[in-house]
């Protein structure tokens, strides 16, 4: 089939032309595109150092400022710290003064407490002297009052023992005189019997005789001797009464002088006991005023270290005196930042727009024209044999 042959050669070559004109069509396309590449690229470059030379002015202008302004800042806060310094030394300085003040105070007060706790004491010492001289008088006191009625107690025991004396002599004297009474009045009654029993014997011999006169003579005798046994014997027991009311009354003398001696003895006794009571409270009594005297002294030494104590914790809390520490080093500006200019930026690198040949289509058009008419009969399109020229166009209206 010739026919289909031509048509695909005819393909081909359309094909290839058509080819042909796409390389060339995308040939300029490429040419375009590059060609404003470059251009993006100049602009993006003038773009760049546009920006970077404004930036660079920008930056170089605000690190001058803030360069100055921490200059400024910086002189302003010494200033101020030293200000701030001068301040707090002031402050101290008055605390200082005011700390010595108030110490001052407590160290006139210290003094003004040990001086009164001192005089305190003093008078407590005196107190306990006066005490203790009020105590001894009226020790004194009582001693001499216990002189005094003792005193009295004596002389009334000699009054005493001078009446039982009295009273003794005058006992004895009565009972001797009635002891002397009775032997006299004995003596007379005897002789008064006798002479009786003689008067009676005498009659009975008178009257009598013989037997008679004889019982008689010894009746009268016998009542003679009866009558002088019986006085004998009433003397005696008289006597005997008498002997026994003088050693009742030596008995009862003896017992009241013993009486009296006992009473001396106790107002010995007791003039003994108040002299010792006496000795004893004065031995208490300066006992008592040594030992308030050491213990007055222990309380003195007290009150010193106390004042001491008072003292030493007034100082430590006193402030030292200030000292002027120094202001802080002046500041210095620091080193400048170097600055480097922006590097020119320069356009970047286009790459030459990929060409496609503009042949090869044909080339490759006409080679497939070619393969396709190669081998072709083309004897039956003009109605001959082959090898007839024109065989086989005469019947297409209109030929070539």
């Amino acid at each position: 089939m010739p026919w289909g042959a031509i048509i695909g050669a005819g393909v081909s070559l359309v094909t290839g032309a058509m080819g042909a004109s796409s390389a060339s069509s995308a040939n300029a396309a490429a040419k375009r595109d590059q060609k404003r590449q470059e251009e993006f690229q100049k602009d993006v470059a003038d773009s760049t150092n546009k920006y970077n030379t404004e930036k660079f002015k920008i930056d170089t202008a605000n690190y001058e400022a803030m360069y100055d302004y921490g200059v400024k800042t910086s002189n302003r806060n010494y200033r101020r710290h030293k200000e701030l310094v001068d301040f707090a030394f002031a402050q101290d300085l008055r605390r200082f003064e005011k700390s010595n003040e108030i110490a001052a105070g407590q160290f006139g007060l210290n003094q003004e407490a040990a001086e009164q706790a001192f005089e305190g004491q003093l008078a407590s010492v005196e107190d306990m002297f006066l005490a203790n001289q009020f105590q001894g008088e009226t020790s004194l006191g009582a001693l001499q009052d216990v002189y005094t009625e003792q005193g009295f107690n004596r002389k009334e025991q000699d009054t005493k023992l001078l009446g039982i004396r009295s009273k003794q002599n005058l006992g004895t004297a009565s009972i001797t005189n009635q002891i002397d009474s009775l032997m006299t009045a004995g003596s007379l009654q005897k002789q008064a019997t006798l002479v009786e029993g003689l008067l009676a014997e005498g009659k009975s011999s008178l009257g009598q005789a013989g037997k008679s006169r004889i019982k008689a003579k010894q009746a009268s005798a016998a009542a003679l001797q009866r009558g002088i046994i019986g006085i004998e014997r009433e003397l005696t027991g008289k006597r005997t009464q008498a002997g026994i009311e003088l050693a009742q009354l030596n008995a009862e003398t003896s017992l009241a002088i013993t009486g009296v001696g006992l009473n001396l003895e106790k107002i010995d006794s007791a003039i003994e006991s108040a002299e010792g009571e006496a000795e004893y409270n004065g031995r208490i009594m300066s006992a008592n005023m040594k030992s308030f005297i050491s213990q007055t002294g222990r309380n003195i030494d007290e009150l010193i270290q106390q004042k001491k104590y008072a003292d030493i914790n007034t100082q430590a809390s006193m402030m030292l005196e200030p000292e002027f520490s120094g202001y802080d080093p002046k500041p210095k500006p620091p080193p400048k930042q170097q600055f480097i200019a922006p590097q020119e930026a320069i356009p970047g690198f286009t790459p030459a727009a990929t060409q496609q040949s503009t042949f090869a289509p044909l080339i490759k058009g006409f080679g497939g024209a070619a393969s396709q008419l190669a081998g072709t009969d083309f004897t039956s399109l003009f109605g001959g044999s082959r090898g007839t020229p024109g065989a086989g166009f005469g019947n297409r209206p209109g030929g070539f």
